[in-house]
This record gives structure tokens, sequence and C-alpha cells, in this order.
């Protein structure tokens, strides 16, 4: 982390988190995800000669267009010119020269077309929506017969069946409901709608699309380097999120918490949900002290399975809700001390800002508006709370490392306000170490996320199981919910 000179207390412009590629070589890292995979190859090369030389795809959509499906894939095998974000999108190499293994087709058993029939039961149903997420999950059902045979299976959704993709009236969400059967079976998924056929720019498709199927055949494209960050290597960081299910009647059936687990280096992405009953606030769910420890014990007791039963060191807790007195003294009667334990209640407060350039010389004695606001900017307001750019301008993360880069590049970036409801020392750390969990997400190809991973995923992992009203006690891995 750099301090830039100003005479505002507590103004800190945090460097870009880098990535590591490597597990052994230090110099192996870089701040744009895609050129480090471009120039060292993933994180996980070196298991190749473990886990095989190829990812197999299995398929599975409308019989009719499952070419239009395998001619998506076949494009991820050859090179690509970015025609978009050219600071920051390389051209794409091909599958093999970035990932280091081969992509193909699964054999015939795993590539299942959906009934013939589809179009015309969907016409006649009396609920489309439903119909068709039972026709998928049959689909993957049958798929998981032959589970040795593929590693990932690819959806193919064409546009006519958009109609049917959700249904607020009801909280109906196709994507969640296939992938919470896919997750139950232990089974990866990928979605492919038209949206991504037709997208003009094929290299953003591909690198988008690559990433996520590397990573979902359960490879590490990237991890984060613990090399200039304040990620201790044995803290663990933990994010928790609520999915509440109401009845017909409006009432609150039961509350989840979902408990995502993450290492210091945002490796180990498994997470757990515990039923904590009826009776809570659908509009802000929160533990009892008894709750908590238990939600905290399980999480600890997976960092401590992936690491040979030693505890970490520090425990950093992220949700986007208030810790309650009663949540933080549970996670303190599960922790046993609060000197190493952080309870950060991450939230997007209604704050601007604008870059300003300094006066030019001769010219009008004022400051003019320049660009967005440096990613990585972090302003304390109080000892308990600090504004974070998470978004904004990120020069380092460009292929020159010079050029202005707004991911996205609209609007006026809003930073992320961190409150600290228990635990001490530098809040400028703090806001360092979410800075570097918002790039733990390989389900895209950006530079960043808007959340740090730990609140994402705990907030998609929540929103998927209320679609699982019988799952299972038991560690998951997060790439089952991407």
């Amino acid at each position: 982390m750099k301090v830039v000179d100003s005479a505002l207390h507590g103004y800190w412009r945090l460097d870009e988190p880098l990535l590591a590629f490597d597990a052994t070589d230090p110099s192996q890292v870089a701040v744009n995800p895609l050129v480090g995979l471009q120039d060292f190859g993933p994180f996980s090369t070196r298991l190749s000669e473990r886990f095989g030389d190829r990812i197999r795809i299995a398929l599975l959509g409308p019989a009719e267009d499952l070419q239009r499906l395998r001619d998506q894939l076949n494009e991820l095998v050859h090179p690509q010119r970015a025609r978009e974000r050219r600071p920051y999108l390389p051209a794409w190499p091909g599958f093999e020269k970035v990932f280091r293994v081969k992509l193909g087709p699964a054999e015939d058993a795993a590539q299942i077309p959906l009934p013939t029939t589809v179009d015309r039961d969907l016409a006649n149903a009396a609920n489309p929506g439903d119909h068709l997420a039972q026709v998928l999950t049959d689909g993957v059902r049958k798929l998981s017969l032959v589970r040795d045979r593929f590693d990932v299976i690819v959806f193919y959704l064409p546009q006519r069946f958009q109609p049917f993709f959700e249904d607020r009236d009801t909280d109906f969400d196709l994507h969640d409901a296939v992938k919470a059967v896919a997750a139950q079976l232990g089974l990866t998924t990928q979605i492919v709608t038209d949206d991504a056929l037709r997208y003009r720019c094929r290299a953003s498709v591909a690198w988008r699309l690559g990433t996520a199927l590397y990573a979902k055949a359960g490879w590490v494209p990237w991890k984060l380097s613990t090399r200039e960050l304040p990620l201790d290597t044995d803290t663990a960081y933990i994010g928790l999120s609520y999915a509440v299910r109401t009845g017909a009647d409006g009432s609150t059936v039961f509350v989840t918490c979902c408990s995502q687990v993450f290492d210091s280096d945002g490796g180990g992405m498994e997470f757990v949900a515990y039923d904590v009953g009826q009776g809570a606030d659908p509009r802000n769910p929160f533990l009892t002290r008894d709750d908590m420890r238990l939600v905290m014990s399980r999480s600890l007791a997976l960092y401590q399975d992936r690491h040979a039963g030693r505890s970490p060191r520090e425990l950093v807790v992220h949700k986007q809700t208030p810790f309650q007195q009663q949540e933080v003294l549970g996670c303190i009667d599960a922790w046993g001390a609060t000197s190493n334990l952080s309870c950060i209640n991450i939230t997007r407060p209604p704050w601007r800002a604008v870059s300003l350039d300094a006066p030019r010389s001769g010219g009008e004695n004022r400051a003019n508006p320049s660009y967005a606001m440096a990613r990585g900017t972090a302003f304390q307001l109080d000892g308990r709370s600090v504004l974070l750019w998470v978004g904004g301008n990120a020069p380092s993360g460009t292929i020159s490392g010079q050029d202005s880069f707004f991911q996205g590049s609209k609007g006026i970036p809003r930073p992320l306000l961190l409150t600290r409801d228990a635990g001490s020392g530098p809040l400028h750390h703090a806001a360092a170490q979410v800075l570097a969990l918002s790039k733990m997400d390989w389900n895209n190809d950006s530079l960043y996320d808007g959340l740090p991973c730990t609140v994402r995923y705990a907030k998609i992992l929540a929103k998927t199981i209320k679609h699982i009203p019988d799952l299972a006690p038991q560690p998951y891995d997060y790439r089952l919910f991407m």
C-alpha cells in the first residue's frame, strides 16, 4: 500500500492487488488476470499431469440447436481478436495456449438433446417455467449416470425460452432451480444463451466462457498474491448471507445462513448452510448467539480440514447487514478471543466522487473534474468506518499499465462503506483485504467485481439454496453454484 500525500487525515490510495499464477515462483504475478494467464498460464498448470490434459464438455439443449452450441465451443479453440475494452482485453490466443489443457466434447453418451416435444409442451404447460426446469433437471440426472465421462455440463437455452427464465410473482428463477439440482448431484454447469452467440466481441466471449469452464472443471486460474498485501497466510475470510423462504401466506418459513470460507490467498472456496428455523424478520434476518457460534464453528472446521487441523491466527467476517451484539458474541464464542477477530459490515452508501485535476498553469485558479475516482481510493470517516472505491479508474490493470480504464465506462462509481462492528487495527488493512478479494471471481473476465468474493458468493449461494429445501449439511464447493 502507498499513502498519497494529502492534508486529509485517513486518506489512502491502495495499490492494485497482484494475482499469482504459480505456487512456487513469486515472479509469476500480474495485475490483469488475462495478461497473467496469457504470460504464465493458470495457477494449477503443474497439476495437469495428475488430473489429465483435457476438459470434456457434456452438452444439453434442444436437438436442432446443439450444433450452434458446438460451434460456440469450437470457437474457443481458435484465436479471436479483441474489439472492445482494448486497453484491458488481450486478443484470445486459443484455449490450449491460455490454459495449457485441451478442450473437447465428451463422449456421445454425455451429449443429450432435450425431448423433441419440448416447444409444444411449453406452449401447452400451465407453468412453462417450472416445466422447462423439470426438463432440464431430468437431463442433468441422466448425465449424472455417466459422470465419469465429462467434466462440465454446458446448456444451450435459445432465445425462444427467455420468457420462461424468471417469474417475479412466484420468485421463480430457472438458473437457480437448475443449479440447485446440479449442485446436489455434484455437477458443475454453464448456461449459454443467444447473448453469447451473438455478442460482437468474440474475444470477450472466449475469455469469459473459457475461464469459467476451466474453473468449473476443478482447476484454479489464479490466486491472490500475498507478497505485498495485508493478507496474512494464516487468515480465514468468511462471508455470511441469509436465504429467506416465505410461505404462501407471506410468513417466514425458514432462514438459512450461508457461510463462505476463503483462505488468505482466495483458495479453499467452500460453504456451509445452516437452517436457523422460523420466526426471523425477512427484512433484517440475524442470528442468535448460539446460532452464530454454531455457524462460525462449522466454518472454522472447514478451514482446519484444509490446513491439517491448524486454526487461523486471524478471522475476518464480512456481511451486508450490521452485526448484532449477539452475533458478535457468537463469533467470539467460536473463536475464543477478540484481538484477532474482525466483523466488517459492507454496504453501498449514496456517496459519489470524481477525481480533480490540479489547476492548469496560467489558467483559472481552480481544479477541474477529470475522470472517475481511482480504484483503491479509501477515505476514513471515523474510528470504525471507511469508504472504499472498489470500482474506478485502474490504469495499472491495463495491458500497458498506464492507460486510463474505468470498468463499465458508465456513471460515477459509488464506494463501498466498510463498518467495523468488532475488531481493531488499521482500517486501511481491512480496505486492502476487501479490494484484493474483489478480484477472486473466476466466472468472468473482469479486472474486479463490485463486491469481495466473500460477500458476492455468499449472496449467490443464499439465493440458490432457496430452491433446495433438503440441502444436506455438508461442505459444498462454490464452483457448483457459479
